[in-house]
């Protein structure tokens, strides 16, 4: 009897949730420092810096396309007519008949906008990693904090267990269960950590920080609204909206600009300027002087040819990003449904029917009708139970949050929730 109340009394005790945690990681990060970190990835910073480059620059395109042309020929000559210096002057403007200008500037607009379109693919592509990963992180880590518990009861359980032996209490039987179910948690405990330590690096690796990453605080639910057919309809028709399809769809306007920028420069075009004269028979002569080239031969077909090349390949990764997009947004909405039903049937039935095996096996035993291995084998079905309620929990908030961060970027949500 007083082993049956020592082995309830670490049994009893095991039932209260973890209180601590220790991580052997660099620095803690919440949920909302990382989204707001996302701007700082490198990935995104990469392609602010481009498109703030790229603006500053664009903004010195002038109207003229050519830079004047100053020609000077100097000699001296000695013939019937007389002798003396011939200097010879001449200024040309090439002009542009085929709209070059216009065209450039269309081109700089498209690649402009491109660009931003890229940042916010990239933004939001770092916002849905980040929102994954640190839930994961967060889910990873309750599941240590319950199995770190578990160890040290465990061996509570198995101090108890040998010096009851040593006083004959128990049999040998009992003792090798204690062990054995010691190896079991902590060996569950060692993979649980190893996991978290490789998600902290990874969730460090996708914000650009160095070190592993700590998971602190409970992660905000989005209120999101109720997602029924009218609205998950609306989403489809939107996804093209996106900014992947969106920069992909740029992408190959920018390329046809550039093969009709490429065309209008290789076009029509005429010079027009002035020369003066002076020889040694007159003081000086000025003429006025005009040249036309017309594009019969060269008008950058080359050039033209890999520039509708890869316009025609950026049509169809325009439409596979939205193919993409219209997988993804399918895949949330069974997430956000599937752990929305797997969490509240874990925490309404398995974990209050472990929970209650827990306590009719401890009966049993007390009663001399159950043995320590059942107790042991409800303990065990009772730390899964848990660890599945804080993975599932994980999965189901972070699949809420790419939610929220996908319907703000259509535009159906306010997005003042995802935090």
């Amino acid at each position: 009897m007083q082993y049956l109340r020592a082995v309830l009394c670490g049994v009893g005790l095991s039932l209260w949730p973890a209180t601590g945690f220790g991580h052997p990681a660099d620095r803690s990060i919440t949920f909302a420092e990382t989204l707001s970190r996302c701007q700082e990835a490198p990935s995104v910073r990469a392609v602010a810096e481009a498109l703030r480059v790229k603006r500053s620059l664009d903004a010195n395109l002038g109207a003229m396309v050519a830079n004047p042309q100053v020609t000077v020929q100097a000699g001296y000559r000695n013939d019937t007519g007389g002798q003396g210096a011939d200097v010879q002057v001449s200024i040309q403007q090439p002009l542009n008949l085929a709209g070059y200008a216009k065209a450039r500037r269309r081109s700089a607009e498209l690649e402009s906008a491109t660009l931003h379109a890229e940042w916010q693919a990239a933004l939001l592509h770092e916002r849905l990693g980040a929102a994954r990963l640190w839930s994961e992180l967060w889910g990873a880590e309750q599941a240590e904090s319950n199995a770190s518990e578990e160890v040290e009861l465990a061996k509570q359980l198995l101090s108890r267990t040998e010096r009851l032996f040593a006083g004959g209490a128990v049999t040998q039987v009992d003792v090798a269960t204690a062990k054995t179910y010691l190896a079991e948690v902590q060996t569950r405990h060692l993979s649980i950590e190893g996991e978290v330590v490789e998600l902290g690096l990874s969730l460090s690796r996708w914000l650009g920080q160095s070190g592993a990453l700590h998971a602190v605080g409970q992660p905000h639910e989005p209120k999101l609204p109720t997602l029924d057919d009218a609205l998950v309809n609306d989403a489809l028709r939107r996804l093209s909206e996106l900014p992947e399809p969106v920069r992909r769809r740029l992408g190959e306007q920018s390329e046809r600009a550039r093969a009709e920028e490429t065309a209008a420069e290789r076009g029509m075009q005429a010079s027009v300027g002035a020369m003066v004269l002076r020889e040694p028979t007159a003081p000086w002569a000025a003429f006025g002087t005009l040249s036309l080239s017309v594009p019969v031969f060269e008008r950058g077909q080359r050039e033209r040819a890999n520039l509708m090349a890869s316009a025609a390949r950026r049509k169809i990764e325009s439409e596979a990003a939205l193919s993409e997009a219209q997988g993804d947004f399918r895949q949330l909405l069974h997430d956000v449904s599937h752990y929305g039903e797997l969490s509240k049937l874990i925490t309404e039935t398995l974990l209050p029917s472990a929970e209650r095996e827990v306590s009719l096996r401890e009966r049993l035993l007390l009663a001399g009708d159950g043995t320590v291995l059942e107790v042991l084998q409800a303990r065990r079905a009772l730390l899964a139970a848990r660890t599945q309620a804080a993975r599932v929990l994980a999965s189901l908030l972070g699949s809420r949050q790419r939610m929220a961060l996908y319907l703000t970027a259509l535009g159906l949500f306010d997005g003042e929730n995802v935090r």
